[in-house]
């Protein structure tokens, strides 16, 4: 079913929807005026108190999801989802007058002229135009695609067992519909002028080329073959393509190539014309002068499969241990990255066994080149790397940088492959290829370009380069605050906001980027941007006020909106200046807002309006110091109806920073929302509840969660806002560790619950990840544990903040729960500190959830959790009587 309504001659409609506040009708406001008229009378002139939150009440609330708006600013999209009944998409008009509404939800998206949406759901597309409402159904659909320039949409539809796929092509403008049957595969060119796909038919396959430009679409037949054509891929120019394709039963692959034009230009690469190589099965990459296609190979009568060994050596000297090895491949057949120039008909190898991960500069003259264990055997979670560029002419082969952090958003090539740019001591770099220069651009600006606030010793992490303006001449860095504009040269530096002064964090967002560059690894393109049309920016207070800005050359800094709530989401339109977004507090539900730039903001939906109905907790931020007088902040959840006089159970919930949660909105629910403990439910049913930000010394993990979370605590009790008999702490996975850590130090929470905890650091520290092959050795010594050095070097110190360790201290109640199948944190770790409490036979029950991971997935299972959680700190903070599974059996 499909709700439309119309706003006529300026009088809005209404449409049932499930309590979201909408415009009323004539009839509607005669009827609120008459309700109003009598609320001044004094027989109904009492306020009646807010109604109490309930379970029974959970099932109003909805989730506001995937906003989107068209290209042409005048209609925007978004899901109501709910926990307890079935979602809904609407579309709407952003003035207000129009709203479709579609039961079910679904995913949309809007046609390019914005005359259309299509809407994709459980295998059914509908296709709703959007002037008059009326609805196409087509389906089974199997998904769809848009072209590049919006002039068409591909619809793939089944076409029964065996039979691949039909595609339905669909052009706007004229409103033809081309139709291509059993197609297994298709690829559209990068600025969807062409689509490239093969089909199977009777006992072989073609491929076959089609024209989206023109105006009555054809199919021309490129080849028949026996076998599939596989890694089909088009050049950046969108005039050749590549692909890869078996040449017997028992034979190889064979790699062919093709340049469209009159000339219809084949050329193929198999074992009969490189008898050392055999083409492996991966993806291709095509230079942007189409002279050249990136392929990789093995050497032909090598193992190309894994085999298990007879035994396993594992030796303690290795650069990386065997368990690390199998997991990269590198006990198999190694395959090595080759360019081949098809006119030239020139093989090359571009990977070497010392550095066999290479990069392509855009216009394939050189590459770039690393290993992963130049700096191995090392404990941080990722070697530092050594890149070297290689002059693909001349062979000419040399070091660019040496131990770059790992990240590869650190080391980014400019558009046309000309500079490098990498951060390296606390600065940005660039690095001319030509030139073999290396440039200093932040060198003399009293800045901090890394993160000075992050109290662990990792990785030194950067705030930042998002990308280069369009011509490649000047990059963007950020500060802790600012965003820097600098030449190549590094000669003239600007800053481009005032953050600094303001508190405010400044960052682009992506809407600002240009079309992406895909043609090479993203991973090693840095953005693009157009400074001359301007920057839209997103902003985030040290206050936790948020917001969007918009930078131009001419007016600088333009406040689109800031203000102490939530705001996120943003969404512009390709073709306007206009913006949605979402904003919220924890106080106020989640609202959709539509902002023309140079007009006030106006509110579209507020899906939770009715919220105002309930009793309701509110939060603040807290100050408080540590031990060390460093001050902190923290973030206090009031139990709704909260009374002064009055002192509440305290839930504390840790794990770091979390000073973020202040203007949260969270629904009311049985299942996992944010967190396992709802506040707002918490709130509702007279809990405060905490959120202290922890800052952390190294080696003194443990010791330093105790220090800053009691320190919270006790801010809170001499507040008069908490009673100190009815503390509860509650963490999951690393918040787990801190929990069972600081509970075996201190008396002070009645109970506590401890969700995927590492209980155990110093066996933990000596294991291995299952999935990575990687000893866990880096996790403890640097990143979030913290602890500097290695057992070695301080056993007492990995001894003395591990929970297991320091069992004997637990006197207080603790429920824990775990994934038996969790990849992160074994489970076992949950079990070492069951086994350990159960011999001191002390209070503690362990949830131990089958096919579960890290989190909780399976909705049967979280609402299982939920309930369980909720249980125990009813018992412990408010006396209520124990449930059955709580007692011992």
């Amino acid at each position: 079913m499909v709700i439309r309504t119309h706003q006529n001659k300026g009088i809005p409609a209404l449409v049932p929807g499930k309590g979201e506040r909408e415009p009323k009708t004539n009839r509607e406001v005669l009827f609120s005026f008459i309700l109003l008229m009598l609320a001044t009378c004094p027989l109904w002139g009492q306020v009646t108190s807010k109604k109490s939150l309930t379970p029974k009440d959970y099932h109003r609330w909805s989730t506001l999801l995937m906003p989107e708006i068209s290209d042409d600013g005048k209609w925007v999209s978004y899901i109501k989802q709910y926990d307890y009944g079935q979602d809904t998409l609407f579309i709407r008009s952003t003035d207000g007058k129009d709203r479709y509404v579609h039961p079910g939800g679904g995913r949309s998206d809007f046609s390019p002229d914005g005359s259309r949406v299509l809407i994709k759901k459980d295998g059914t597309l509908r296709v709703q135009e959007l002037d008059n409402g009326r609805i196409e159904e087509l389906e089974p659909v199997l998904g769809i695609e848009m072209g590049q320039k919006g002039t068409w949409a591909l619809i793939k539809r089944p076409r029964g067992e065996n039979k691949g796929q039909s595609l339905e092509i669909r052009f706007w403008e004229t409103g033809k519909v081309c139709r291509l049957a059993a197609v297994e595969s298709h690829l559209a060119s990068p600025k969807g002028e062409k689509l490239l796909f093969a089909r199977k038919e009777g006992d072989g396959y073609t491929l076959n080329l089609l024209d989206l430009g023109s105006g009555k679409p054809k199919p021309t037949l490129l080849m028949t073959s026996k076998y599939p054509f596989q890694h089909l891929v088009w050049g950046p120019s969108g005039n050749s393509f590549a692909f890869l394709q078996k040449e017997s039963e028992s034979g190889g692959l064979v790699l062919y190539f093709h340049k469209i034009g009159s000339m219809g230009q084949w050329s193929r690469l198999g074992s009969g014309d490189c008898d050392t190589l055999m083409v492996a099965d991966h993806r291709l990459l095509i230079s942007p002068d189409g002279s050249k296609v990136m392929f990789k190979a093995g050497k032909m009568g090598e193992k190309s499969k894994e085999e298990e060994p007879v035994v396993e050596i594992w030796h303690s000297k290795d650069k990386l241990i065997y368990p690390r090895r199998r997991a990269l491949g590198m006990e198999s057949n190694r395959l090595y990255d080759y360019i081949w120039g098809p006119g030239a008909g020139q093989v090359q190898r571009i990977g070497s066994p010392l550095h066999p991960n290479v990069v392509p500069t855009p216009d394939f003259s050189r590459v770039l080149s690393f290993n992963l264990w130049d700096n191995e055997p090392q404990y941080k979670r990722n070697a530092d790397l050594d890149f070297y560029i290689t002059d693909l002419e001349t062979g000419n082969k040399q070091l660019v940088v040496d131990e770059l952090t790992y990240q590869v958003k650190y080391l980014t090539m400019s558009i046309d492959g000309k500079y490098l740019k990498y951060f390296k001591k606390g600065n940005w770099w660039l690095y001319d290829v030509k030139a073999e220069r290396h440039i200093n651009l932040t060198q003399g600006l009293d800045m901090d370009w890394s993160y000075m606030e992050r109290d662990n010793r990792d990785n030194i992490m950067a705030y930042g380069s998002p990308g280069w303006d369009k011509t490649g001449k000047e990059v963007l860095v950020y500060d802790r605050y600012d965003i820097w504009k600098v030449t190549v040269d590094g000669r003239n530096r600007k800053r481009l906001t005032k953050g600094r002064e303001k508190g405010i964090r400044y960052r682009i967002h992506a809407s600002s980027l240009m079309e992406p560059y895909t043609h090479t690894f993203p991973a090693f393109m840095g953005g693009r941007f157009d400074l001359g049309k301007g920057l839209v920016l997103q902003g985030s207070g040290d206050d936790q006020g948020s917001g969007y800005f918009f930078w131009s050359k001419k007016k600088g800094l333009q406040t689109l909106v800031y203000r102490p709530k939530r705001i996120y989401g943003l969404r512009k339109a390709k073709d306007t200046q206009d913006y949605m977004y979402l904003e919220e507090t924890f106080e106020e539900p989640t609202r959709l807002v539509h902002l023309k730039k140079g007009k006030d903001p106006k509110t579209l939906a507020v899906p939770n309006a009715f919220q105002s109905e309930y009793a309701w907790g509110r939060s603040s931020l807290i100050g408080y110091q540590n031990k060390n007088g460093e001050l902190l902040k923290g973030v206090l959840v009031h139990p709704a109806n909260y009374d002064p006089g009055q002192k509440y159970p305290l839930v504390v919930r840790i794990y770091e920073e979390q000073q973020g949660r202040l203007y949260r909105s969270v629904v009311p629910t049985e299942s996992i929302n944010t967190d396992y403990l709802n506040p707002s439910v918490l709130a509702s049913e007279g809990y405060s509840v905490l959120y202290p930000d922890i800052k952390y010394e190294l080696g003194k993990t443990g010791e330093s969660a105790l220090d800053c979370v009691v320190s919270a605590v006790n801010k809170v009790i001499d507040m008069g806002l908490a009673d100190p008999e009815r503390i509860g702490l509650y963490g999951a996975s690393f918040g787990g560790f801190e929990t069972t850590y600081i509970i075996s130090q201190t008396d002070m929470f009645a109970t506590a619950i401890a969700g995927a905890a590492i209980t155990d650091i110093v066996s933990r520290y000596l294991s291995i990840n299952e999935k990575s092959g990687q000893g866990e050795a880096w996790r403890y010594e640097h990143h979030q544990f913290r602890m500097g050095n290695s057992f070695k070097e301080d056993f007492e110190g990995f001894v003395r903040n591990s929970p297991v360790h320091n069992v004997h201290g637990i006197k207080t109640p603790l429920l824990a729960w775990v994934g038996k199948e969790d990849p992160n944190v074994s489970w076992y770790q949950s079990v070492e500190l069951f086994l350990a409490l159960r011999r001191l036979q002390r209070e503690h029950v362990l949830l131990v959830y089958p096919g579960e991971g890290h989190t909780i997935l399976n909705e049967e299972n979280k609402r299982d959790l939920v309930m369980r959680m909720k249980e125990w700190i009813d018992h412990y903070l408010k006396g209520h009587p124990k449930k059955e599974w709580m007692v011992k059996k």
